[in-house]
C-alpha cells in the first residue's frame, strides 16, 4: 500500500513530528513524504505534540529507549499510551542510511576501558562488533556520532553521511538494516477530513 492509498485525504498536507536533531533517520523519512516536519526532542515528545496539535507522528517500529541503563520506553509502549487518541493510520517498511561502527582516530588506542555511543535501536550492532566496549546511549543517532567525533567516548554507532562530516573518526564496518515505519494520526482525523472534503 503506497502513502497516498491512506484513508486521509488531507493528512499529507499536515505537519508531521518524530525525532530530531536535523540529521536522524526519523526526520529523513517523515521529509521524503511530508513537506511540514517538526522536530522533536523524543519519540514521547513527538506523540505528544500530534495529539496536542492534532497532526502526525511519525515513529519507527524499533524505538527503544535505554538511556540510563535499562531498558525504558518502546515502540508498543507509545503504542499502547496513546490509544486511542491516536490510531496507527499506516504502516511501510524500506532501508534507511547506511550505518557503521566509527572510532575515534586518536581515542581508540587508549589502554583501560572504552565506550560506544549509540542509539538504543542499534544496542544490537555494538554488542556484535564492540563486545568489550562499555554502552553510552544517547537520544539519536548524530549525538552520539558527535560524541565520539569531539573524543567523548571512543566510538559510535552513526549514519555512514553523518560519520564522514567528523575527520577525528574512521569507519571500521558498515551495514544497511531495514526499520518499519508507523504514521499515526489523530483517532478521528479521518472523519473531520472526509467532512471538509
Amino acid at each position: 500500500m503506497a502513502l497516498s492509498d491512506v484513508a486521509l485525504p488531507h493528512a499529507v498536507e499536515r505537519p508531521i513530528a518524530t525525532l530530531g536533531p536535523a540529521g536522524t533517520d526519523s526526520e529523513r523519512e517523515a521529509r521524503r513524504h511530508f513537506s511540514q516536519v517538526v522536530l522533536q526532542p523524543s519519540f514521547p515528545h513527538a506523540m505528544d505534540y500530534a495529539l496536542a496539535n492534532e497532526t502526525l507522528a511519525l515513529i519507527p517500529a524499533g524505538y527503544v529507549d535505554r538511556e540510563g541503563g535499562g531498558m525504558g520506553d518502546t515502540w508498543v509502549d507509545l503504542h499502547f499510551r496513546y490509544e486511542p487518541q491516536l490510531r496507527l493510520a499506516h504502516v511501510w517498511h524500506g532501508k534507511i542510511r547506511p550505518l557503521c561502527i566509527a572510532v575515534n582516530r586518536e581515542r581508540a588506542t587508549e589502554a583501560g576501558p572504552h565506550v560506544v555511543a549509540l542509539h538504543s535501536a542499534t544496542w544490537r550492532f555494538a554488542r556484535e562488533h564492540l563486545p568489550t566496549h562499555a554502552t553510552r546511549f544517547v537520544r539519536s543517532k548524530p549525538e552520539a556520532v558527535q560524541l565520539a567525533g569531539e573524543g567523548t567516548v571512543h566510538a559510535c554507532v552513526g549514519s555512514v553521511d553523518v560519520v564522514e562530516r567528523f575527520p577525528s573518526l574512521r569507519i571500521v564496518r558498515v551495514f544497511q538494516p531495514t526499520m518499519v515505519w508507523c504514521l499515526y494520526a489523530p483517532a478521528d482525523l479521518g472523519e473531520r477530513d472526509a467532512v471538509q472534503s
